[in-house]
């Protein structure tokens, strides 16, 4: 490959003939754009040129076609190499060879710089494919309303992904955790539900799962309140049930509108003893010797409701090879299916356990048995 300064502009159509170009759009999809990589001479991707411009391209800045073709994509699109942008998109076409799809309604697309700042213009069904040795854009522009909407879908994803990976893997004294996260619609990360892992003074560590009504920018920023104020009143030391007493009112006084579920327990290495209380939160699963149990429920309301609202605390005595799933309802509820019978089909599924907590974290979320299209958690803790 030549050097990014040893490129000429090449013809719109150079080696491509003969390709089915619009075999690549969807019926949704407005412009179709080809790009060729640039290397420099040390083989490290550096820019790409655009070779391809479609009949019926639509620029979002508003530019003519002709007047892109043999340019390069970071000239044409400043700011495209960010995070989510054709640049990092095409790379990723490149080094696997697979289509890449920006998951959801909008993926940013740079528009022309205006005072030394790229522009970000929204566009929808953003897609990139492999053809010859070119990767090739469609996308089509969204609406007012349609923009306003991937706006909040953009921030909302940014926190989500602050806070919350989709997959997690905490190392513990005598633990082994493991953590999965799944949305309501593959590549939206907005939702109320939510995780910590949180190690204390003196080695204990702290599990909690919640879920907050709603979704939406409203429900991730409830999440966020919630699973903040909890990690600063875990430092006060407070058992689980007196720390889901000073969220509840935390979030009866101090917020507007914030109810939501939470399991919360807190685990000691030296006596394996979990300490753990909720709030209209489904109870723990406890897998042990290839049976599992659902733990009887403590008393206690769903946060958010009355302030006065009291915390039921049990203890739970676990052993070595124990394992213990903590979770959300988006994760076993199903329509036809009452709550008592949705727990007793999870828990068949919990049965057998595999060798590590990370490879059954993920067959658990994989065969577990939901059809309500909600969001869903798991958190899965085995004993060493």
């Amino acid at each position: 490959m030549a050097a990014s300064g040893d490129v000429a502009p090449e013809a719109p159509d150079a080696g491509l003939p003969g390709r089915p170009w619009f075999g690549l759009l969807d019926e949704l999809a407005e412009s179709v754009l080809a790009l060729r990589p640039i290397q420099d001479r040390g083989g490290r991707l550096t820019d790409f040129a655009i070779i391809h411009l479609s009949p019926g391209y639509v620029d979002p800045a508003g530019r003519e076609p002709r007047d892109l073709a043999g340019l390069t994509l970071l000239r044409a699109y400043p700011g495209s190499a960010c995070e989510g942008g054709l640049f990092a998109r095409a790379a990723q076409v490149l080094a696997d060879g697979r289509a890449q799809r920006v998951p959801g309604e909008a993926g940013p697309l740079a528009g022309p710089a205006s005072a030394g700042t790229a522009n970000a213009v929204p566009v929808a069904d953003l897609r990139a494919a492999p053809c010859g040795d070119c990767v090739v854009f469609t996308w089509r522009r969204l609406a007012d309303d349609d923009a306003r909407l991937a706006e909040e879908h953009e921030l909302s994803l940014r926190l989500q992904r602050a806070i919350m990976p989709g997959e997690r893997h905490v190392d513990h004294d005598g633990l082994d955790v493991a953590v999965r996260y799944r949305p309501a619609e593959a590549g939206y990360l907005v939702a109320g539900d939510w995780y910590d892992t949180l190690e204390m003074p003196g080695g204990d560590l702290l599990l909690i799962v919640g879920d907050i009504a709603g979704h939406g920018i409203a429900a991730v920023t409830g999440m966020v309140t919630a699973r903040n104020a909890l990690r600063g009143l875990a430092a006060t030391g407070a058992r689980p049930g007196e720390l889901l007493g000073q969220l509840n009112y935390a979030a009866c006084v101090f917020t507007k509108g914030i109810t939501g579920t939470v399991v919360c327990g807190r685990y000691d290495p030296c006596t394996r003893v979990l300490r753990w209380a909720r709030a209209g939160h489904l109870p723990p699963i406890l897998v042990r010797d290839g049976v599992a149990t659902v733990q009887p429920a403590p008393d206690g309301m769903l946060i958010g409701v009355t302030q006065d609202a009291r915390f039921e605390e049990l203890e739970l005595q676990l052993r070595s090879g124990d394992t213990l799933l903590l979770y959300t309802d988006g994760l076993i509820e199903r329509r036809a299916a009452s709550i008592s019978d949705a727990l007793a089909e999870f828990a068949a599924v919990a049965v057998p356990v595999d060798p590590d907590a990370d490879s059954y974290a993920a067959r658990v979320m994989e065969d577990a048995d939901s059809d309500t299209g909600d969001d869903a958690c798991l958190v899965a803790v085995r004993i060493l």
